[in-house]
């Protein structure tokens, strides 16, 4: 299936490329995560559609899929999956 992102996850990306960037202090290394991460992302929703919870509190039909903290949010269409959003994840508080 067709994978298709939205100018926000582009968005997002750049900020969680800058994230890692700023924890690593390292170009190569940062490249390389968010490469690893649209890869991630691509593969398996390309083969596993539905991979993703149920997300309906983000809205109807959004699905989440969690990697490494970061969630992104999708939703399947008839022909293509778009990719809507990424964020981290926070851990809870105890």
């Amino acid at each position: 299936m067709k994978i298709k992102f939205t100018p926000t996850f582009h968005h997002k990306l750049d900020e969680v490329a800058a994230y890692v960037y700023q924890e690593s202090k390292s170009n190569k290394f940062t490249v390389k995560y968010i490469r690893k991460l649209q890869k991630h992302i691509i593969s398996y929703l390309s083969e596993f559609p539905k991979l993703g919870r149920p997300a309906d509190e983000f809205g109807k039909g959004i699905r989440k899929l969690v990697h490494q903290q970061y969630s992104i949010l999708y939703r399947i269409d008839n022909d293509y999956i778009l990719v809507i959003t990424i964020y981290k994840e926070n851990l809870p508080s105890l």
